[in-house]
């Protein structure tokens, strides 16, 4: 009697597996069954050793990507730097994970008050990305404008390849991370949404330094006309 519940408690959750999406629910369904057919595999008249050794193997292949799976499934732990530049900029191209999978490709530096960021009329092979502070740069007519946490530096120079048409300074302490164009190009073989991601952050940049200038306002973030 107490095989068959157990032969048909397995069965009916190999049935559940079947029927189920989530590949976490698949595997926690499948070790679950495997479980009530060990002792049923054991309480035979001539305990089925072979097949009891190889549901243990099951069942611990399964327990790993459950493991696997429930890790990559916690949300990241971020510093408070990191959550803020995330919900100021990446929250709404990409996921936290991958935020900081970018981040990891960067190299953080620091720029004193007066310090050149980007000089004008230079090549520039990086991407650069303000964590906080307040920079200024000259555009046309004299007219200066101020960007501040989550603004890119030079983005249409390092898009087009073309010379830089302002100089970049720090009005204050600004700490900001910098991206070699060969450290994303290697990433994006990898991880190709990640490009998506980021070019999507360089357009909604590029569109709110126009949308600012236009209407002559200091930029503090590039969210702020995100759809």
């Amino acid at each position: 009697m107490l095989n068959t519940i157990l032969l048909n408690s397995a069965n009916v959750l190999y049935i559940f597996c079947f029927g189920v999406r989530d590949v976490l629910w698949l595997r926690m369904l499948a070790i679950a069954a495997m479980v009530l057919l060990l002792p049923f595999y054991a309480n035979q008249p001539e305990p089925m050793i072979s097949c009891m050794i190889w549901q243990a193997v099951f069942i611990a292949i399964n327990l790993y990507w459950v493991v696997v799976i429930v890790r990559e499934r916690m949300p990241p732990k971020m510093s408070a730097d990191e959550q803020v530049l995330y919900d100021a900029v990446f929250k709404k191209t990409c996921s936290a994970k991958d935020m900081l999978k970018l981040l990891s490709k960067g190299q953080w530096q620091d720029a004193a008050p007066g310090k050149t960021i980007v000089p004008a009329n230079s090549n520039l092979d990086e991407l650069i990305l303000m964590q906080n502070g307040s920079v200024r740069f000259q555009v046309q007519d004299g007219e200066t404008i101020k960007l501040h946490r989550g603004c890119l530096l030079g983005a249409v120079s390092y898009l087009t390849a073309e010379k830089t048409v302002a100089d970049y300074i720090a009005e204050d302490s600004v700490r900001y991370l910098t991206w070699q164009r060969e450290d994303l190009l290697q990433l994006f073989k990898v991880k190709p949404e990640l490009k998506s991601a980021l070019y999507e952050i360089i357009g909604l940049d590029l569109v709110n330094k126009l949308i600012f200038q236009h209407n002559h306002l200091d930029i503090d973030s590039i969210t702020f006309h995100a759809s």
